[in-house]
């Protein structure tokens, strides 16, 4: 089956802006850009203003397109902790509304950005994708109902679906004045000589994907807009935050001062992803070392960000 129309939903956010990158790189594609605001992050392609709230002008948008990436999100992990209501009404009433004006258009498939640091929440060893689900913040729980959601979708309206949930993503234009991006926040306070914050005493596990492999990898769905599946979508690279330290004391010529605090509940201390369902379906790809990404973010922020 051809695919022709792709719409990138939330087209302004980090992992969206490489997305339509590689996208855009595809033959044969005609992308169209969606986001909230009312200018795009960059000139490169078709944006307008969406909101996933007005149902008929959504469907108006929407409903010729054959594949739909959602990655339209308004909080964060620690945004919704006090307050658990605003995921609700921040993501999943959005969502919902979404879904139903697509429903019964020509739209095939939908590729959902979901969260593999909060979806499963306290893990041990290995987690795959069939790990007991138990997210403890809102941020993880509304995902996980979202993701429920999509099979909804699925058995009601024959919409497919893929779900990446991915772990923690730095790389090159991340916006850390959200809360978000550990690596990247860590090379900006190096750069402007001060200390990095870490909560707890280092222990704490992640793996850590370079966005520009998210980019790549998310271009599978493409392949077959019929099947519905669910990827761990992260790298070989899970690590500590103090293995994390040592690597950018390794990368970078300037000395710096780390500073433990009290660790926060909303935090989940461990996570090991098995991404072997996602390398089985892109076989010869190669991830970049986490070494060779914090290197390349590290002369990026350098280059282009002001302090």
């Amino acid at each position: 089956m051809s695919i022709h129309k792709i719409a990138v939903i939330g087209a302004n956010g980090f992992i969206a802006i490489h997305l339509c990158k590689s996208l855009q790189k595809k033959p044969g594609i005609q992308l169209y850009r969606f986001g909230r605001s009312p200018q795009p992050a960059d000139q490169n392609g078709s944006y307008a203003t969406i909101d996933l709230l007005n149902q008929v002008t959504t469907r108006s948008q929407i409903g010729t397109m054959d594949v739909v990436y959602y990655l339209a999100s308004e909080t964060y992990p620690i945004t919704s902790w006090q307050n658990p209501m605003m995921e609700v009404d921040k993501n999943l009433v959005p969502f919902i509304s979404f879904m139903s004006a697509i429903s019964g258009t020509s739209v095939k498939k939908v590729v959902y950005v979901s969260s593999a640091g909060t979806i499963y929440g306290t893990t041990s060893g290995k987690v795959d994708e069939r790990y007991d689900k138990a997210p403890f913040s809102p941020y993880g729980i509304m995902k996980l109902a979202m993701e429920n959601l999509l099979n909804y979708y699925r058995v009601k309206e024959q919409i497919a679906f893929d779900i990446y949930r991915i772990s923690n993503v730095y790389g090159e234009g991340q916006n850390t004045t959200k809360g978000l991006g550990i690596i990247n926040t860590f090379i900006e306070k190096i750069i402007r000589k001060e200390p990095l914050h870490v909560f707890g005493d280092g222990s704490v596990t992640r793996n850590y994907i370079y966005v520009k492999d998210v980019a790549q990898l998310m271009l599978y769905s493409l392949e077959n807009i019929q099947t519905s599946d669910i990827f761990n979508l992260s790298s070989n690279d899970t690590c500590s935050i103090n293995d994390l330290i040592a690597i950018l004391k390794q990368k970078s010529d300037r000395s710096f001062e780390v500073e433990y605090t009290q660790g926060r509940q909303s935090d989940n201390s461990f996570i090991d992803l098995d991404n072997s369902k996602i390398i089985s379906k892109n076989p010869e790809f190669v991830f970049t070392p986490l070494e060779n990404g914090i290197e390349a973010t590290f002369q990026h922020i350098i280059s282009n960000v002001s302090f």
